[in-house]
């Protein structure tokens, strides 16, 4: 909880993977664990769907992300290693 009992802001990221829109919300856990809830948006008007995926509890923020990532990419049919990706922020 933030100050005075309020939510802590977001924590989100937004990037650009194979020409979907990818967004990820990260949200410690009281044991200091991380969890990511995705969303992938892919296509344009009637021939958009939006695919959703959760990545269980990671030790570190960074690891968390990572997995979110191999799970993103998997589910678009593709293999990621971090050094070549071809992810793109946007924002």
């Amino acid at each position: 909880m933030g100050k005075m009992g309020t939510p802590p802001p977001p924590d989100g990221k937004d990037m650009v993977i194979d020409g979907c829109r990818v967004h990820l919300d990260f949200h410690s856990l009281p044991d200091g664990r991380w969890i990511v809830k995705g969303t992938i948006r892919c296509g344009v008007g009637q021939n958009s769907t939006e695919q959703s995926f959760r990545v269980g509890a990671c030790n570190t923020r960074e690891s968390a992300e990572q997995e979110a990532l191999r799970s993103a990419t998997g589910q678009l049919g593709k293999n990621i290693d971090r050094n070549t990706s071809r992810v793109k922020n946007w924002g």
